[in-house]
């Protein structure tokens, strides 16, 4: 007994939860589906019991209509695995160029950081060794010290611009 209570309290429930739908028609022909009722400057059109269809398109929109179906229709598992795999190539080649740019700065911070420390090194001053092709040290003098500190300078321009 308290079964079929439930039972009708939940198909009442259910009934009522139903919303109407109302098909208006406007001044231009344009077919509106609302579920309130239809303004005054519209007429009401008729609704079928069975599924709502759209009405008839244009022969001149069917073109239109038909590129846009295309593009919407699900696509097949080939399509699908073919903009996959190029999504994957977009990606992989956007990381190769991220990774060349970031590479190239680190390249140029390291070519600046070596110019300036030699720069800085001719300018502290003091006696400038090298070291010849038979392995043996030798001392610059002032005039090659400052020849290498000018090339420094110009090494720093280039480099840390």
């Amino acid at each position: 007994m308290i079964r079929a209570a439930l039972f009708a309290v939940a198909s009442l429930a259910v009934s009522s939860a139903q919303g109407q739908v109302h098909k208006c028609i406007d001044a231009a022909g344009k077919i509106i589906y609302t579920q309130d009722p239809c303004p005054a400057n519209t007429k009401p059109g008729s609704i079928s019991r069975g599924a709502i269809q759209a009405p008839a398109a244009a022969p001149a929109d069917s073109a239109a209509k038909g590129e846009a179906a295309k593009s919407a229709a699900p696509k097949t598992a080939a399509e699908q695995e073919q903009a996959f795999r190029k999504r994957q190539q977009d990606q992989a080649k956007a990381a190769k160029e991220s990774e060349q740019k970031s590479a190239e700065a680190r390249r140029k911070e390291e070519n600046c950081r070596n110019a300036r420390e030699r720069l800085t090194q001719y300018e502290i001053g003091g006696r400038q060794s090298r070291i010849n092709a038979q392995g043996e040290r030798y001392y610059l003098e002032d005039a090659q010290i400052e020849q290498e500190k000018a090339r420094a300078r110009s090494d720093v321009a280039q480099s840390c611009n």
